[in-house]
């Protein structure tokens, strides 16, 4: 069984023993509980697992192995990672919007909550952190905003290595602690793993001088033991600090090229007036931020720039012999969910397999994930994969 109530224990939510794999584990052994009221921050690197454990407390995925265990007539509210807006005329901010007003406003006893600041404003993110702070029931959030888990959050449960670990207090206490931990393991490791390549220089010696003589090759295997027994003892490898390194190239053009130009743009949905008479010049080596709250429009600009959606009226005009890329908040928009990370890499760089999977790795994705078809990726990687489909290599791997 992965889920069950018990009687008289409303509010709360109780973790043992729950695995995961796909392909390889995921997490394994979790154990883990949350009493009301909480707020806590699950937290890890993209593609660790956080909201596959988190459809699992949901219920909407089972454990291969483990139980989730609630409290009676305990009610679940989830929100998924991607809420996709159906039509251009309603921004994934404003259906983002509408779904935690719900959740928040539903009476629910836990809520779980997969991103749920993606695409929201400035100013509904501090509406957010009040909803979330005058929250009395479990609250579990995947959220990669610090300055949010720093302001929200009474616990920390981290992935990573296939555990989770809870950590009771909040954010910045959490980083303070963990890269102690960190600092320390990775000294350790350093220490040990001098210890085990001298220990198997003794070994490969001792093989062979007991090869010339018999007499040593009692030795060499107590050696061997000994190499073993310490390399099961030693802790693991800390973990890498993966980083992407983007270099943002502009000045292949001339300064004073035109990049893109608009002028008198119009766009209604039904009634609603969008744009209206909006110009803009844009020129080569210019960079551009659009700031408006949810609704307002700026998906919908973005859209008619690179000719997604037809505008009703005005120009639009892109500089000639320049390639635009473009990254969705929706990425079924933009991403074929069927297709291998290497077949969606070719559609927009025509590299060879070989150099695909090299071009690949500068953005985290190893040889097995190149392989794996898109809708097996977590959110996060999919917004890796669209970095990598417009960010044209510069050297031959």
């Amino acid at each position: 069984m992965s889920r069950r109530k018990i009687e008289g224990m409303a509010a709360t939510l109780q973790v043992t023993h729950v695995s995961k794999s796909y392909n390889s584990p995921l997490f394994e052994e979790v154990a883990l509980a949350a009493n009301s009221p909480v707020r806590i921050g699950l937290i890890g690197d993209n593609g660790s697992g956080k909201s596959t454990f988190l459809k699992i407390l949901a219920g909407k995925e089972t454990p291969d192995q483990g139980e989730v265990v609630l409290g009676r007539d305990t009610k679940i509210g989830y929100l998924e990672q991607e809420i996709v807006a159906d039509t251009f005329d309603v921004s994934g901010g404003e259906k983002k919007i509408l779904r935690l007003t719900e959740l928040f406003y539903s009476n629910y006893d836990v809520l779980l909550l997969d991103e749920p600041d993606n695409h929201l404003d400035l100013d509904h993110k501090l509406w957010f952190e009040d909803l979330v702070r005058d929250s009395g029931g479990i609250l579990i959030v995947i959220s990669h905003d610090r300055r949010f888990l720093e302001s929200v959050v009474d616990k920390i449960w981290h992935l990573e290595e296939g555990r989770i670990k809870e950590y009771p207090f909040g954010y910045t206490k959490f980083r303070g602690i963990y890269e102690g931990e960190m600092t320390s393991r990775q000294h350790l490791w350093k220490v040990q793993e001098k210890e085990r390549l001298r220990l198997k220089d003794v070994v490969a010696r001792l093989q062979r001088y007991a090869a010339a003589n018999r007499k040593l090759s009692g030795r060499y295997h107590s050696a061997v033991k000994r190499l073993e027994r310490f390399a099961d003892q030693m802790v693991e490898k800390p973990p890498e600090d993966k980083r992407i390194g983007l270099g943002v190239k502009l000045e292949k053009q001339h300064k004073r090229k035109t990049a893109i130009y608009l002028k008198d743009v119009q766009k209604t949905y039904g009634n609603i007036r969008v744009l209206t008479g909006l110009s803009l010049h844009v020129f080569c080596g210019e960079k551009l931020a659009i700031s408006a709250p949810n609704g307002a429009g700026k998906s919908t600009l973005l859209n008619i720039i690179v000719g997604k959606v037809k505008e009703d009226g005005g120009q639009v005009s892109i500089g000639l012999r320049l390639k635009m890329g473009y990254y969705s908040q929706e990425h079924p928009q933009v991403l074929d969910e069927n297709a291998t990370l290497i077949e969606e890499i070719q559609k927009s760089i025509p590299l060879p397999w070989y150099d695909a999977i090299a071009y690949l790795k500068k953005f985290l994705f190893d040889k097995d994930k190149a392989g794996m078809q898109v809708k097996w990726l977590s959110g996060g990687q999919k917004s890796r994969l669209q970095l990598a489909k417009f960010w044209v290599p510069t050297q031959t791997f």
